[in-house]
Formats: structure tokens, sequence, C-alpha cells
């Protein structure tokens, strides 16, 4: 199974500490980390388009900036995730866990959030145009300023 590497981590972050100037940008493009567990980490402004990450766990890890563009994310642990700003344009986040998750300003149109728990999590001025939240706990989900055109399952 396909994990990322201390070494790989250890350059991203000196990457985002030194501005872009050393290290190297993580790029997991395309990989299979489903079931992995990646707590914690900072991982922000990656790259993972297309990348599988069914039920890994993600909890607490910064991943703000970062490209999921079609992204893989079914029954994932998403929760105390930061995803603010980050490109979500149609990932798959069925059944992951969103509790507390921050997804300020990220792009999520086309997302598909089927039976996912939104409980507290903060989309404010999220773009969730034609995404779908049928069958997801909303409990105290914020959506302040978000774009919801199209958005199908949200209650109101």
């Amino acid at each position: 199974m396909a994990t990322i590497t201390n070494e790989k981590l250890l350059a991203h972050t000196q990457w985002i500490e030194s501005e872009g100037k050393s290290g190297r940008k993580l790029d997991e493009t395309g990989m299979n980390l489903a079931s992995n567990v990646l707590s914690g980490l900072n991982m922000a402004k990656a790259q993972f388009v297309g990348t599988t990450f069914t039920k890994a766990d993600l909890s607490d890890t910064n991943l703000s900036g970062a490209d999921f563009s079609g992204a893989n994310f079914d029954s994932a642990n998403l929760s105390g995730v930061d995803l603010s700003g980050a490109d979500l344009g149609g990932v798959s986040m069925r059944n992951a866990n969103l509790t507390n998750a921050n997804v300020r300003g990220a792009d999520l149109s086309g997302a598909n959030l089927e039976g996912a728990n939104l409980t507290n999590a903060d989309f404010t001025d999220a773009d969730l145009i034609a995404a779908n939240l049928t069958g997801t706990i909303q409990t105290g989900l914020i959506i302040t300023g978000a774009k919801l055109t199209d958005t199908q399952g949200l209650k109101g």
C-alpha cells in the first residue's frame, strides 16, 4: 500500500516554511492513499489531484490551499481538518466525517458529500454550486456567504 514518506513530508514542511525557496512541494497526484493514517500533519498547498483517500484518517490535518480536484474521500475521517481555500471540485466525500472541519472559501463545486457528517463544519464563502448534500448530517453547519446554486439536499 502506498503511503507518504517522512522524507517527502519533511521536504514539504521546509517548502512551506521557506515560502517555496527550499524543500519540495508535496505532489501525490493519482496516488492510492486509502486507509492511510495522516492525522495531524501539515500538508497545506500540496497537490493531490485524483488521489484516493477512501477510509483514510486525515483528522486535524492542515490541508488548506491544497488541490484535490477529482479526489476520493469516501468514508474518510476529516474531523477537525483545515480545508480552507482548497480545490475540492468534483471530489467524492460520501459518508465522510467532516465534523468541526474548516472548509471556508473552498471550491466544492460538483462535489458529492452524500451521507457525510457535516456537524459544526464551517463552509463560509465556500463554492457548493451543484454539490450533493443529500442525506448529510447538517447540525450546526455554517454556510454564510456560500454559493449554493443547484446545491442538492440542503436542509433549510
